[in-house]
């Protein structure tokens, strides 16, 4: 089975997988106003979902996911994401993310329960068959009957958003998620009655049900929008998650010098916080996992009610040695598992951060970055589409001398 080939494998198309026993590894180097800062490794292995089983290491490994990839190849506007970009600093949590399908129970439901549980960490879900809201001026919105279903994608397509096309300020795109449906914005005061309806949304907070009078959002400036319902990759254009971006701490002397006048208070400086770099849906974003924890899915999987994995205790040992400087060991912290049920495939993700040498403040001034891992020396991560690691396609490649450490201080200890 480890030498399976995936199903979605296709030798004539730019190749998302790349045949590979051991960890697929790359760095992002992060800068600041004062120059080069450290660099974040990317560490990330593909497994086989193997159900009431610990993960099997797979052959094919999902290349490192470089910029967010859409469901269907689509864009940001119609679908939502897939896999978010790998590339990026260590995160305060680790996310679990889960792109499935919900299975009704029976065949055949109206509404059915998915659950994902890590650890003791447990988030559920209700899906529900189709159904209309129907807004008449005067009275409480009415829902019609839920339909019944036998499977329905956990997408946030099917979550709680969307665009308003019927107000008269339309398109009014929801902030928390413009791919959704069920987004009514009430009417302006000038606005003449009439008769409005909109697709209710299938996927739920069974806790935090949309109800008549919570279905339509207050047209006033800055009103709360809840949030879309699901288990997979939330982007960081949406709200609340975009709320948390901003610059880095030290970018603020210089915003003093700039807007000082203008902004005495600090009011305006919006630092980045940590948390920003989290994808995982709300409640999905558990305290940071070590490998052996057991996972479990309910009603996600096509031909059983409960799948339980066990995440294997693998503990990618890295070492990195940046230009003249001897390899060091890179602390690493597992931040993102990714769960692909219909694909059969988990994907884990380590990253961790290596301070820049003294003296190296510009990528100017880089001649190399040396990875190993477990011990045996590798190139960074091949490109997507391609066999070639980066270092060969730009010709700046060393040569073996490098790769025999000729000429560098030797390795420390562990």
């Amino acid at each position: 089975m480890a030498g399976k080939l995936p199903d979605d494998f296709d030798p004539g198309r730019p190749r998302p997988y790349v045949e590979h026993d051991g960890y697929l590894v790359t760095f992002v180097p992060d800068s600041d106003l004062d120059g080069l800062r450290s660099f974040h490794l990317i560490v990330k292995r593909t497994y086989h979902l193997v159900p009431d089983q610990r993960l099997e290491r797979a052959k094919w490994q999902r290349q490192i996911c470089l910029a967010d990839e859409y469901f269907e190849g689509g864009n940001p506007f119609d679908v939502s994401v897939r896999t978010e970009t790998e590339l990026g600093p260590p995160k305060p949590f680790t996310d679990v993310v889960v792109n499935a399908t919900c299975y009704a129970p029976g065949g055949e439901a109206t509404h059915c329960y998915p659950e994902v549980r890590a650890g003791k960490y447990l988030k559920r879900l209700i899906v529900v068959g189709n159904r209309v809201a129907i807004v008449r001026p005067g009275q409480d919105p009415a829902f019609t009957p839920a339909q019944k279903f036998s499977a329905l994608p956990v997408r946030y397509e099917y979550a709680y958003g969307g665009v308003d096309r019927q107000h008269s300020m339309s398109p009014l795109m929801c902030p928390t998620n413009p791919v959704g449906t069920g987004y009514l914005v009430a009417p302006l005061d000038a606005d003449p009655p009439r008769d409005r309806w909109v697709v209710m949304p299938s996927i739920e907070d069974p806790v935090d049900l949309i109800q008549p009078d919570s279905l339509i959002v207050p047209a006033a400036q800055g009103a709360k929008v809840r949030e879309p319902a699901g288990f997979g990759w939330v982007p960081r254009h949406w709200e609340p998650r975009s709320l948390l971006a901003g610059m880095p701490a030290g970018a603020k002397p210089l915003w003093d010098k700039l807007f000082g006048e203008a902004d005495k208070e600090g009011k305006h400086f919006k630092e980045l916080q940590p948390a920003f770099w989290n994808g995982a849906s709300r409640g999905l974003q558990v305290p940071l996992l070590e490998g052996h924890e057991k996972l479990s899915l309910k009603h996600l999987h096509k031909s059983r009610e409960e799948v339980a994995l066990v995440l294997p205790m693998d503990q990618p040992r890295l070492r990195v040695g940046v230009n003249d400087v001897a390899l060091q060991k890179v602390p690493l912290k597992l931040n993102t598992v990714q769960i692909e049920v219909e694909r059969g495939e988990v994907y884990l993700g380590w990253r961790g951060t290596l301070p820049a040498p003294e003296g190296l403040k510009s990528l100017e001034d880089l001649k190399r970055v040396l990875l190993e891992v477990d011990g045996e020396l590798t190139l960074p991560a091949p490109l997507v589409g391609t066999g070639f690691p980066i270092d060969l396609l730009t010709g700046a490649f060393p040569g073996p001398d490098i790769l025999d450490l000729k000429g560098l201080p030797k390795p420390g200890g562990d």
